[in-house]
């Protein structure tokens, strides 16, 4: 559904918090009212509307989507009322098939992406400064040799949005590609948010193509960079850390198919990373196991990947998840000490 951007602008500055345009590239940024940014409220704006591609994400929860759904979660109103309002801006409705239709029609991946473990288009573009330092970033964080290390690896050169970007390809159990999350790798965009997420499509787990039915135990991160160091590990691209909501129904779907297998959810240093603490607070209420980092590494290492660096590792041993993994009133005992 395109909704005039005199209209979501509107919107976007009533419903968000503490607006900001930029006008030469014509993004609008503000506070999240969906997850209010936790503590950071006020000081970051971590919400973006991107205007031309009719998207809005929010960098903190991991929320995505068009501004029709944006405006129906968060002003509780419905599609017509949104048609209704939008009229004074001579809005052109599509009908919801039609929007249902074009949100199946995504592209896979970001226009024109090199798969960067592909030797043949490797040596194609070995003398583009990009491509290079794209190998550089993957070969610096050890995701050449990472033991749950995804099919493929991309980067566009060409893409509004991911350009210039690591592209992360979430595969499906068919092994076909249906979502993607994209990580800054030049210093000049460092003012962009770190991650994007495929613009118009529903999460996905990382990973959930690389799980051996015969480990009866799934490992659950955050982030798909970590979830390259454990094996049948899977990411959720983004956790809100007072959500009850855990997973997309995508991706509820995927992990019935292992219904039988233990889930573990493994998140970053909880020493270190306050969304990390408060997010394996809830997962405990909920009764669910978490790993809970030994003091030891959670003060000396942020996360997975920061860990396997520092100690030279490709795989974050299998033995010392299960050591520190712990359920109900032992894992608020533990994660109250820290």
């Amino acid at each position: 559904m395109i909704l005039p951007e005199e209209y979501v602008s509107q919107k976007f500055y009533q419903l968000a918090g503490y607006v900001k345009h930029k006008r030469y590239n014509n993004v609008y940024e503000g506070g999240c009212p969906i997850c209010r940014e936790g503590k950071s409220w006020g000081r970051k704006r971590r919400l973006y509307y991107i205007a031309k591609q009719n998207y809005i994400f929010c960098h903190n929860c991991g929320w995505t989507g068009d501004p029709v759904k944006f405006i129906q979660e968060v002003e509780g109103i419905t599609f017509k009322e949104i048609i209704a309002e939008a009229k004074d801006y001579d809005v052109i409705p599509i009908q919801e098939e039609e929007a249902v239709k074009k949100y199946k029609e995504t592209e896979t991946l970001p226009t024109d992406s090199i798969n960067l473990m592909d030797s043949n288009q490797v040596d194609y573009f070995k003398d583009n400064k990009i491509v290079q330092t794209a190998l550089s970033y993957i070969k610096e964080r050890k995701l050449d040799t990472a033991i749950n290390k995804p099919k493929s690896m991309w980067l566009s050169l060409k893409d509004y949005t991911h350009k210039n970007r690591l592209v992360l390809p979430f595969y499906d159990l068919d092994n076909k590609i249906v979502f993607y999350q994209t990580r800054t790798l030049l210093k000049e965009d460092n003012k962009l948010p770190k991650y994007l997420s495929k613009i118009g499509s529903e999460k996905s787990l990382f990973n959930i193509n690389n799980i051996d039915p015969s480990i009866d135990k799934i490992f659950i991160a955050e982030g798909p960079i970590d979830a390259c160091f454990i094996k049948n590990c899977v990411a959720v691209a983004g956790i809100q850390e007072s959500s009850e909501t855990t997973f997309t129904s995508k991706q509820d779907k995927q992990l019935d198919r292992f219904k039988f297998h233990d889930k573990i959810w493994v998140l970053d240093s909880q020493y270190q990373d306050r969304a990390a603490k408060l997010k394996t607070r809830k997962l405990i209420e909920q009764y669910q196991s978490v790993f809970i980092w030994p003091e030891k590494y959670g003060t000396a290492f942020k996360d997975f990947n920061d860990m396997c660096l520092g100690l030279g590792i490709s795989e974050v041993p299998y033995k010392f998840i299960l050591d520190n993994t712990y359920t109900g009133p032992k894992a608020m005992l533990k994660l109250g000490s820290i």
